[in-house]
């Protein structure tokens, strides 16, 4: 049974760590091409931002600077190997745990207070569902909090903070492109 959660947990985060490097491959910085989303109808009060490129460039700016500091996090992940939860000496899990905490830390940091509110809420939602997933990392450190979990469990709560920080990366996608944005 604990073999089987280690080795759940371990393909988890190597599918997660494998498919955002090899979609990064797909990314360029050089990218010119912007993706606009109209928004009409819409009763945003923020509606006056819409049509400004200043804004535009500047959460294409936030967007670029969060995936350098995701690549960068991802890096570390390597560093580490596939073995993040089984390591006997807690070493693995420990250094990926750092380094999602880092990712977290760097792109919280991020100045986002001359963004249009919406924007601004959409991306706090993200940065809240990372940091909930580093707290979880945090805690299964500890052996005896990940011997405490079932395998369905850890399984529950892995796939849970995998669909929060995808369900909240895409809406501060969606709405950076409704400003304009190159968000991908």
């Amino acid at each position: 049974m604990r073999s089987k959660t280690i080795l759940s947990i371990v393909a988890f985060i190597a599918a997660f760590g494998l498919s955002a490097a090899f979609a990064n491959i797909f990314i360029t910085e050089t990218q010119t091409e912007s993706v606009y989303i109209p928004v009409y109808g819409s009763k945003s009060t923020n509606s006056f931002y819409r049509n400004d490129p200043v804004i535009a460039d500047k959460i294409t700016a936030l967007i670029r600077q969060d995936n350098r500091n995701g690549r960068e996090s991802d890096r570390a992940y390597y560093d580490y190997g596939a073995e993040i939860f089984s390591s006997s000496d807690n070493s693995a899990i420990s250094g990926y745990a750092k380094a999602v905490e880092w990712y977290v830390e760097q792109s919280s940091s991020i100045n986002a207070s001359d963004l249009p509110s919406d924007f601004q809420i959409k991306w706090r939602e993200h940065m809240k569902a990372w940091r909930d997933c580093s707290d979880f990392l945090n805690r299964m450190k500890k052996p005896s909090n990940r011997a405490a979990l079932t395998s369905e469990e850890l399984k529950e709560v892995e796939a849970f903070h995998d669909r929060e920080i995808t369900r909240t990366w895409k809406e501060v996608q969606l709405n950076g492109a409704n400003y304009g944005a190159d968000v991908y």
